[in-house]
């Protein structure tokens, strides 16, 4: 083992999502159109306040009879007793602060004429900070590596393109040859012919949790932009992200030794960023034709001033997260075999007629009137530190 680590410095270049599984109903938050904000709800905090005010019956009423889309924002500017206690909704949601009934607030990045619905919420520590999970990252970057091994040993994976390609629409049968994929790339043969997950080349890669430095959360929509259109589809839903800008800390670990990352050809932390980078120079090839006529803009936030090196997180689109594209030995191959799990898993997406890319549509974040793609990050500012011989 000759394990190496740094202080590595994530930023991110767009919104990045990765989801506590929480869902915020319109009756969970305030959204303050003319502040572009939304207030969450501190459950225990917002019923003390009901309680206190003696409108808890008052709000059940209206909960009961508007149970999906009760705005609340609406709800407390009109409430009576609200209003007669402290003039106006700005004083309202301040003494809601003061009383700690809310217990976070975000811009609103979206069009401000269209409200949020539900919000997929964001990943929290106990004390309430965002973070990304160290099992995030490491997630990310194994896909990145193993691309990159397949892309540098493509024959050596023929068989199982072969059997990918026969298990095509089987939902199940392609989720089983992708996995014997990765044991493949991942795990090493021992003397018995066999894979142990204890002798995995990524032992020798250690993620911690990145902490929030600077920057923080927003509120914002998620659009679709399909082929051959200029104009994007919104969808009704939202999401908290990290804004652009945000940056975060976490330790890397890598072993360079010929056993572990040294299989893949990563030695030092220039040769980790660079399957990185690659990875994502990759996706970017694979959507620039189908795409560069209608989201130019989009697809050059990958070729930004400082290059992406990381697309993470939800949203990010398929190819992200997907080992299908660098297998297959043609784009049109790949695009056949997804779109057949495509026409299997979404049976009203229309897929069927995909041709030229599948899934046939870019997955956007609307920031301040702006379409960006999802997840774009860069490393940054690592610093050594000690190793371990």
């Amino acid at each position: 083992m000759s394990m190496h680590y740094w202080k590595v410095s994530l930023v991110c270049l767009s919104p990045v999502f990765v989801g506590s599984g929480e869902k915020f109903k319109k009756s969970e938050y305030i959204y303050d159109k003319r502040a572009g904000e939304v207030h969450f709800l501190d459950e225990s905090g917002w019923i003390r306040f009901l309680g206190r005010h003696g409108i808890m019956e008052d709000f059940s009423n209206a909960l009961l009879a508007n149970p999906f889309h009760l705005n609340l924002f609406g709800y407390l500017s009109h409430q009576d007793r609200l209003c007669r206690e402290y003039g106006s909704i700005g004083n309202i949601m301040h003494a809601m602060k003061q009383e700690e009934a809310i217990l976070r607030t975000e811009p609103y990045l979206g069009n401000p004429e269209k409200a949020p619905n539900e919000i997929a919420g964001f990943v929290l520590d106990a004390k309430g900070n965002p973070y990304i999970p160290g099992s995030s990252l490491k997630g990310a970057f194994r896909t990145a590596i193993l691309a990159h091994h397949i892309l540098q040993n493509r024959c050596a994976y023929k068989k199982d393109w072969e059997n990918i390609r026969r298990a095509a629409g089987n939902k199940r049968d392609m989720g089983k040859a992708m996995d014997n994929l990765e044991r493949e790339a991942a795990i090493p043969l021992d003397k018995n012919g066999k894979r142990d997950m204890v002798k995995s080349y990524f032992r020798g890669l250690t993620v911690s949790d990145a902490s929030l430095v600077n920057g923080g959360l927003c509120v914002v929509p998620k659009t679709d932009l399909g082929l051959h259109t200029f104009r994007t589809h919104e969808v009704s839903l939202f999401r908290e992200t990290l804004k652009a800008d945000s940056t975060l800390e976490f330790t890397l670990g890598l072993d360079d030794d010929a056993s572990a990352m040294g299989h893949f050809g990563i030695h030092n932390f220039k040769d980790f960023v660079d399957v990185l980078r690659e990875f994502v120079n990759f996706q970017y090839e694979i959507l620039k034709k189908p795409f560069e006529d209608y989201a130019k803009e989009e697809l050059q936030d990958i070729k930004n001033a400082r290059n992406a090196d990381l697309v993470l997180g939800g949203g990010a689109g398929y190819i992200s997260k997907t080992l299908m594209y660098a297998l297959a030995p043609s784009k049109e191959d790949a695009v056949y075999v997804v779109r057949k799990l495509m026409e299997n898993m979404f049976k009203r997406g229309h897929h069927g007629k995909d041709t030229e890319i599948s899934p046939h549509a870019l997955k956007l974040a609307e920031v301040d009137g702006r379409n960006y793609l999802m997840g774009l990050c860069y490393l940054d500012g690592e610093k050594p530190l000690c190793s371990d011989r």
